[in-house]
This record gives C-alpha cells, sequence and structure tokens, in this order.
C-alpha cells in the first residue's frame, strides 16, 4: 500500500472516529444534557435513539439514493453536512433543536461510514483490503478509548456544547485534507431493490443480521444508560465514569483488533460463539456487581473485549456470504446495527422508568442470547447436514 494512500486511510478512520464520538459521548453526559435541558434522563436517552435511527436511513437509504454520483464528492457533502450537525448542537439551547442537530449528523455520519470504508477498501492494494476496511472500523472503535471520555471528563469542567464544537473543528479540518488528497472514484449502479430483497430472503443472511440487531441492542441498552447507572449504583462521580468509560473504551479497542485475528485463526463461528457467551456471562455479572467499584471495572475491562471482538468477526462472516455485494452487505449491516442501538437505548428508557437502572444489565443478556441463537442458525444453514461448522 503506498504511503499516500496509507495517510488517507488514516484520515477516513479519523473521520469514523469524530463520528464515533459524536453519537458516543452523549451517553457519558446524559445526565448533565437532562439537567440542562430540564428534562428526563429517559427523554435525553431518546437522543441516542433519535441518532441510532437517523444513522440506519443515512447507512441504507442514503447510500442507495447516492450510489450513481461520484464517491468524493457524496463524501464530502456528508462530512459537510456533519460539521453542520454539530455546529447546531454547539447552538442549540433546547431539546428539540439538539434532537434536530442529532438527526443531521446521524445520517450524514452513516452515509460516511459505509462510504469511507467501502473507499479504503477500493484505494488499497488487493492484498491489504481487509486491514484497510479494519483500519477505518478500528477509527470508529477507537472514539470509545478516547472521544467518549475525554468529552465527559471537558462536560464535567466546561459546558457540555463544547464537546460539539469541538467535534466540528477537527472535522473541518480533515474536510480540507480529503477534499486535497482523496482521489476520484466513479459511482456504480446501486443494486436493484428486488435483488436486495432477495439477497435477504438468504437464511444465513437474515440471521446473521438478525444476530447484528440483537448483538448490539443488549449491549446499547446498558450502555446507553452506563452514566446514570454508575453514578446511582456504584457512586461514581463524572471523573471516575470518565475513567470507567476509558476501561470499557480501550477494551474494546482491544477487541476490536482480537477480533480480525481471532476470526482468521478460529474463523468466525467459534470467535462469534465465544465472544457472545462471554458477552452474555458479563451482562448477568454485572447485575450483581454494578455495586462494587472494583467489579465493575473487572466486568467492563471482559464486556468491552467481548463485545468488540464479535463485530470484526461478523462483518468478515457476513461480507464471506455475499462476496460480489460486500456493499449491499456492509449498509445492511451497518444500518441494522443502529436499529438494534435505537431499539435498544428506547427499550433501556422504559425499562429505566418503570422499574429502575438496576435490571438493565440482565435484561440486556437475554437479547445477547438472543443473538447467539441466531449466529448458530445462520451456521447450520451454511454446512452440510450432519456437518459441524467447527
Amino acid at each position: 500500500m503506498k504511503k499516500v494512500n496509507q495517510f488517507i486511510i488514516f484520515l477516513l478512520a479519523l473521520g469514523a472516529f469524530v463520528t464515533g464520538t459524536a453519537e458516543f459521548v452523549v451517553s457519558g453526559i446524559l445526565e448533565i444534557i437532562a439537567n440542562d435541558l430540564e428534562v428526563s434522563v429517559a427523554a435525553a436517552g431518546q437522543l441516542i435513539t433519535i441518532y441510532s435511527l437517523s444513522y440506519a436511513i443515512g447507512a441504507l437509504v442514503l447510500v442507495l439514493l447516492t450510489a450513481k454520483y461520484p464517491r468524493k464528492t457524496v463524501l464530502i457533502i456528508a462530512i459537510f453536512l456533519f460539521i453542520v450537525g454539530n455546529c447546531i448542537a454547539f447552538l442549540s439551547s433546547g431539546y428539540y433543536l439538539l434532537m434536530l442537530s442529532r438527526v443531521v449528523m446521524a445520517m450524514s455520519g452513516g452515509l460516511y461510514i459505509v462510504i469511507a470504508t467501502n473507499y479504503a477498501a477500493q484505494i488499497a492494494e488487493p492484498d491489504k483490503r481487509g486491514s484497510a476496511m479494519a483500519m477505518v472500523i478500528t477509527g470508529f472503535t477507537v472514539s470509545l478509548v478516547l472521544g467518549v471520555p475525554i468529552g465527559t471528563f471537558l462536560s464535567a469542567h466546561f459546558n457540555w456544547r463544547f464537546v460539539f464544537l469541538i467535534v466540528a473543528i477537527v472535522t473541518v479540518i480533515l474536510l480540507g485534507l480529503l477534499y486535497k488528497l482523496l482521489p476520484a472514484i466513479e459511482g456504480n449502479q446501486p443494486l436493484p431493490f428486488r435483488r436486495q430483497l432477495a439477497m435477504i430472503k438468504d437464511k444465513r443472511v437474515a440471521s446473521g443480521l438478525a444476530t447484528t440487531v440483537c448483538w448490539i441492542l443488549g449491549y446499547t441498552m446498558v450502555f446507553a444508560y452506563i452514566s446514570p447507572l454508575l453514578s446511582n449504583n456504584t457512586g461514581f462521580s463524572t471523573e471516575q465514569t470518565s475513567l470507567a468509560l476509558f476501561v470499557l473504551g480501550s477494551f474494546a479497542f482491544i477487541g476490536s483488533r482480537f477480533g480480525g485475528y481471532a476470526v482468521d485463526k478460529w474463523g468466525p463461528y467459534r470467535t462469534i460463539s465465544i465472544s457472545l457467551v462471554i458477552h452474555i456471562v458479563a451482562l448477568v455479572l454485572l447485575s450483581f456487581l454494578q455495586y462494587s467499584p472494583i467489579g465493575v471495572f473487572i466486568i467492563f475491562i471482559i464486556w468491552g473485549t467481548a463485545t468488540w471482538t464479535t463485530t470484526p468477526a461478523k462483518q468478515f462472516y457476513l461480507i464471506s456470504l455475499k462476496p460480489d455485494a460486500s456493499e449491499t452487505i456492509l449498509s445492511f449491516n451497518t444500518a441494522l446495527m443502529n436499529v438494534g442501538m435505537m431499539l435498544g437505548s428506547a427499550l433501556g428508557g422504559v425499562i429505566i422508568e418503570y422499574s429502575g437502572v438496576s435490571h438493565l444489565s440482565w435484561i440486556g443478556s437475554i437479547f445477547v442470547l438472543l443473538a447467539l441463537v441466531f449466529i448458530h442458525y445462520s451456521f447450520y444453514h451454511g454446512t452440510n447436514v450432519g456437518k459441524s461448522p467447527l
């Protein structure tokens, strides 16, 4: 891979980082936003819900609608709109204006992440395409390591709106660099809707995508409300919550890197199955250890690693099912991942409203268990009768 292309892929990963930070940082400052805007924590949680829904639209519908246009043009417009969304968030004086900013950020971010991931694969050398895609995905997970805890820390000492201003400034610099360095790639005719539906009718693909929804739903149900859980049940201050999120994000990064290694060494079946089992166990244990600071940190190490080990392994598996339509599969997976996030944050808000934050983790584990069932179903249909997928 040429050095200039390596730098461009790094810039694309940086774009994934800022979009991830804008998405996830709200989880760390949920109570701060709720208090400032004078709304309930459950209502503030809907900022995550609407983001996930809008992100899904961007990742699926907008990718489809813009498929025939030059990819560089679409990518630059997506980044510009993302900057606009962050500026609206910085200037927001009320709940509904902030909600509007989340819609703009999410739709442009969803469009960006799909195009950027495929862009990285296109400009990389043939034998480096997997690692190029992984680098963009890693940029997204690094937002959990750095973006969210830093944003949470800054919000504890300054106005939370400045987080979005900083994101906007970094993205403006990124926009200038990509506009100058990004090579042009022509658009393609999108797959006809019938062919897309036929792809989903494949039992392996459908159950694989259902795995995505259930896995991220169980994770988001807890992660979206991690701030009130840690403050109310563990007794953490904002600074301690920031540290806990840093630990969770650090091991999410480790998990995402390990997942790529594991799927090469042991294959997707073992990697996905084992990581989901550990994810389930971690959430069940968290329901008992959420009152212990040491217990929380230990669980966060296990939880972060297991959850994000699943991600590259699952993407590898889904793309391997339809290698000739990888962009479409990636769009569906990204869109449904955010549908799962939307459902997780919405359902988590309902649970908090009626039974309290203490029950989130064990209920979340039930959905991850469903993900395990779906992936086993998918692998079963990918093997001959009587032949083990192991």
